[in-house]
C-alpha cells in the first residue's frame, strides 16, 4: 500500500483527447498524406503472416533503417516507441541513482524517473533564448550517474549547439548521456555519427514525429555497437514491436520521398507561422528547430487559448513554467490549419 501511495503522487502524463477539433497539441505530423499511409498499412497487412513471430521483419527493418540513416545495423535497437526504450534504460540506471536534466523538458521522462526511484535534478534554461548554462549543467551532472538532454527540446523547440553537447560528452565520460532526438529531422544536425566515438552516448529516435507513424508505436535507439548489441539481445524484449507496425515502418522508409516533402513543408510553415505570430504584441515566440512553436504568452495566455478553442483548435496549454510564466506549444500543421490559427488570434492585441 505504501508503494501505491508513492506512485499516486507521481505527476500524471496527460494524454490529449480526440475530438473534432484541429488537434495541434501532440506534435504529430499531420502534413504527410493520411491516404498514403493508409495504403501502406493495407498493403503491409496483406503481406504479413500474423501466425508467425516477426523475425524476418525485424531483420528487414534493421537493414532498411541502416540504409535510411547511413548507420551500421549493429548500432541500432528497435523498440515499441522510444518511450519503451526509455523505460528499459531507466531500469538499467536503477533505483536510488541520480540523473541530471534540464527544465522545462519532456515531462514523460521525468515522471518515469520518479516511478523508477531515480532522483531527477533539473538545470533551468534561460527564458531569454532557451539556452543552457553548460558549466552549471556539467557541475551538477558530475554528481549524477546519467544525464538526459532532449535536443531539439520539448517544449522549447530549440536544438542545443553541437559543440556544447560534445563538450558535455567530453566532460562526462563516466556518465551515461542520453540525447533524445525525437524531432531531429526538423533540425540542423544529428549526433548519430558520434556514437562510436563516445561509448557513453545513447540517442533516442522515433517514427512518431517526422515520419507520421505516431499510432504505429515504433522507436529506436542508436549507440556504439557493443552497447547496442548488449541492449538488443540482453535487455530488449524479443518481439517488442508487432508485425504490422514493423512492416509499415519498412515500407515507409523504403521510399522516403513523401517524408522529405512533408518535412520541407512543415519547416516552411513553421517559419511562416513564427513570423506571423511574432507580430502579436507582448508575447514571445521562440525560434524552433522542431515541428512546433513554443510561446510565452505573458498576460495573453487565457485570451489566446480561448480564441483558439472558439475556433476549434486544440494546442498544448503548458500553464505557468518557472522563469517563463504562462506558455503554450502549437504543433505546426497543414497550411490550412495554420491559417486557421492565424485567423483565430488576429484580433488579439
Amino acid at each position: 500500500m505504501k508503494e501505491m501511495k508513492k506512485i499516486s503522487m507521481i505527476e500524471k502524463y496527460a494524454v490529449p483527447l480526440e475530438s473534432n477539433y484541429s488537434k495541434l497539441d501532440a506534435n504529430e505530423n499531420l502534413v504527410i498524406d493520411k491516404d498514403y499511409l493508409t495504403k501502406i498499412a493495407l498493403d503491409s497487412l496483406k503481406n504479413i503472416d500474423l501466425r508467425k513471430y516477426p523475425i524476418d521483419l525485424y531483420q528487414q527493418l534493421y537493414r532498411r533503417l541502416s540504409q535510411y540513416l547511413k548507420i551500421s545495423e549493429k548500432s541500432l535497437v528497435v523498440g515499441s516507441g522510444s518511450d519503451q526504450i526509455i523505460d528499459l534504460l531507466l531500469t538499467l540506471i536503477g533505483n536510488g541513482r541520480r540523473l541530471t536534466s534540464i527544465y522545462p523538458t519532456f515531462s514523460y521522462f521525468k515522471t518515469r524517473c520518479q516511478l523508477h526511484g531515480i532522483a531527477f535534478s533539473e538545470i533551468v534554461l534561460s527564458s531569454i533564448d532557451n539556452s543552457l548554462d553548460i558549466d552549471e549543467f556539467n557541475a551538477d551532472a558530475k554528481k549524477s550517474h546519467a544525464v538526459y538532454l532532449c535536443s531539439p527540446n520539448n517544449p522549447t523547440g530549440n536544438q542545443f549547439d553541437k559543440s556544447d553537447i560534445l563538450h558535455i560528452l567530453d566532460t562526462l565520460k563516466n556518465n551515461l548521456v542520453i540525447v533524445d532526438e525525437a524531432y531531429v529531422e526538423f533540425s540542423k544536425y544529428s549526433l548519430a555519427k558520434y556514437v562510436n566515438e563516445y561509448p557513453n552516448l545513447i540517442i533516442l529516435r522515433t517514427f512518431s514525429k517526422a515520419l507520421g507513424l505516431a499510432a504505429a508505436r515504433v522507436g529506436y535507439m542508436i549507440a556504439n555497437e557493443q552497447l547496442a548489441e548488449l541492449f538488443r539481445y540482453r535487455v530488449q524484449l524479443p518481439y517488442a514491436v508487432n508485425s504490422l507496425s514493423l512492416a509499415i515502418a519498412i515500407s515507409l522508409i523504403s521510399r522516403p520521398k513523401k517524408i522529405q516533402e512533408s518535412i520541407s513543408l512543415i519547416k516552411h510553415e513553421r517559419e511562416r507561422l513564427y513570423h506571423a505570430l511574432s507580430k502579436i504584441k507582448n508575447i514571445d515566440v521562440y525560434k524552433s528547430d522542431a515541428n512546433f512553436l513554443f510561446i510565452k504568452c505573458n498576460t495573453k495566455y487565457s485570451r489566446i487559448i480561448e480564441a483558439l478553442e472558439n475556433s476549434k483548435i486544440i494546442v498544448k496549454g503548458l500553464g505557468n513554467i518557472k522563469n517563463y510564466g504562462n506558455c503554450l506549444r502549437i504543433t505546426v500543421g497543414t497550411k490550412k490549419m495554420n491559417n486557421k490559427i492565424l485567423s483565430a488570434v488576429k484580433d488579439i492585441h
